[in-house]
């Protein structure tokens, strides 16, 4: 065996990532099931998973098996919620309705924090979709757009360009009467697929073109922390200075940090698949760094950073968590350390660690003799 330290082996640990994911794959289509199928049925287990150590991190101790109980009724509960954007106000207000009721019944903060994370995960997903979602009609504006000259200039296209346009234009037609359902919370009366389509066609270029809206990450700022941070405090920018972690780092002003979070926004990863040419676990490692370094809020910084990781990783991999026992905070402090210095590899490759565990585990699942 190499002694070659966790931290300096991303390369490596990425191409085992990547074997263990088209493993996985291959796997499932012997067995005659959609691969993502399967991450949905186990999401669940993931996300409590997720939820446990991310609780560790922030010294929030409860035990797996509470933990999943509660992740698990976030999953029973959230699929009554009704609203083309993401119905940011129901979503938070149905949430505080639960966050009062259980706290009504006595419910440790522990335990909150693993409601509300829970929570969290769930809307991330939406969160996810609708990113996706915008990204598509951006594709959509665009060759629409282009659709005004085409005609006119269609015999001069070599002829292999001209299939791929025209094609490009059945696949819009048939983007706007889809006639699936939209299986996440919207503003209005949005019931299918290509109705949303149709509706994000009225949104203007520049707002499509944004990858992050600051009110996303509000919005799980909220979620994460309610019922466990006073309510002035939550989905809103810190008014204090900050002091945590390494004490030779020095964390933004308060008045600077608008201006950071709008940067961290606008440089936000696409998570559609097709349109990315970055490596998704760097990416994630990146951006979970970027906002940490921010300390937007008050408290939270720690939950939401990994909520965003896990944002980019989204329509990639399955969601990762990051090990909260001593080896495992060690290595998250030692990670962080790094990446003050600029190098964001060590972070990477916790997140690799976690997804070959996570393929792993997979697989065993699915490798049953």
């Amino acid at each position: 065996m190499r002694n070659i330290p966790w931290y300096r082996r991303y390369t490596e640990l990425q191409n085992e990532v990547t074997s263990l994911k088209e493993e996985f794959k291959s796997r499932c289509l012997h067995l005659g099931v959609d691969p993502n199928k399967v991450f949905e049925e186990t999401r669940k287990e993931i996300i409590a998973r997720i939820v446990h150590e991310s609780n560790w991190q922030e010294g929030l101790y409860l035990d797996q098996g509470r933990t999943k109980e509660l992740a698990d009724a976030v999953f029973e509960e959230t699929s009554g919620i009704e609203g083309p954007h993401i119905d940011i106000n129901s979503i938070v207000e149905t949430h505080r309705n639960r966050v009062i009721k259980f706290k009504r019944e006595g419910l440790s903060i522990e335990e909150l924090a693993s409601y509300n994370l829970s929570f969290a995960h769930v809307t991330l997903g939406w969160i996810a979709t609708e990113l996706a979602e915008r990204l598509v009609a951006l594709l959509v504006y665009a060759l629409d757009g282009f659709g005004e000259i085409y005609p006119r200039i269609k015999q001069q296209v070599p002829a292999e360009s001209r299939r791929a346009i025209d094609t490009g234009f059945e696949i819009i037609d048939q983007l706007k009467s889809d006639g699936g359902e939209v299986h996440y919370p919207l503003t209005g009366n949005i019931g299918t697929q290509g109705e949303l389509i149709k509706e994000l066609e009225k949104v203007s270029f520049e707002s499509l073109l944004s990858r992050m809206r600051i009110d996303y990450i509000h919005l799980l700022h909220r979620i994460t922390m309610m019922g466990i941070l006073p309510r002035r405090k939550i989905g809103v920018f810190r008014k204090a200075a900050v002091h945590v972690g390494d004490p030779d780092v020095f964390f933004p002003s308060v008045s600077t940090v608008p201006k950071l979070m709008e940067e961290f926004c606008e440089s936000f990863p696409m998570i559609l698949r097709i349109t990315v040419q970055h490596d998704p676990i760097k990416k994630a490692a990146e951006a979970s760094y970027k906002f940490v370094r921010i300390h937007p809020y008050a408290d939270g910084n720690g939950r939401i950073s990994r909520l965003l990781m896990n944002l980019v990783l989204w329509g990639h991999y399955p969601p990762v968590y990051l090990k909260a026992d001593k080896k495992g905070r060690h290595r998250y402090s030692q990670a962080l350390k790094r990446a003050n210095r600029g190098n964001i590899e060590p972070l990477a490759c916790l997140i690799a660690i976690s997804l070959q565990e996570i393929y792993k585990k997979l697989l065993a699942a699915i490798n049953v003799i």
